[in-house]
């Protein structure tokens, strides 16, 4: 239960890191386009030798790299299969909805930002809310589960 209980507060902190981080990165992209800065196509196809957007170059690998495709999917695949072992109520259903909301957080919104319209955009913050709203819920349910009275903490 506590290795539960401690990956779900992490999903929970890591979309906060996520959203700390393309909040970051937009500003720097302002603060560039502020400082003269162009972002065009051009800029966009660079391969080598590139003009960098300061901080905003950090801020989106944390967002897009880092955390979006590394941390948050493997911490949402590994509670899936901790939640097997911990005795949480419901835990099993709350680690699946965790891990669907990543896989669509991760592969579905950004592709039809992408191909379909950026106001999917829109849907990709709305389901990291929801996503985070989930992930405190699991968190909680460890914990009361934790306190019920005749069980024994799960060793981590």
């Amino acid at each position: 239960m506590k290795a539960y209980r401690i990956l779900a507060i992490t999903i929970a902190v890591l979309v906060v890191v996520q959203a700390g981080a393309i909040a970051w990165g937009f500003f720097g992209v302002t603060n560039f386009i502020n400082d003269g800065g162009v972002i065009d196509e051009e800029f966009l196809d660079c391969k080598e030798d590139c003009e960098s957007i300061g901080s905003a170059d950090a801020a989106f690998a944390i967002h897009m790299f880092f955390n979006g495709l590394i941390l948050i999917p493997l911490c949402s695949l590994v509670l899936l299969i901790v939640s097997f072992f911990a005795k949480v109520p419901k835990g099993i259903t709350l680690a699946a909805t965790i891990f669907v909301l990543v896989v669509l957080q991760v592969l579905v919104l950004p592709a039809l930002s992408r191909e379909v319209g950026s106001g999917f955009g829109a849907l990709h913050g709305i389901n990291a809310l929801v996503l985070m709203g989930i992930a405190i819920m699991a968190a909680q349910r460890a914990a009361a589960a934790m306190r019920a009275p005749g069980t024994a903490p799960a060793a981590v």
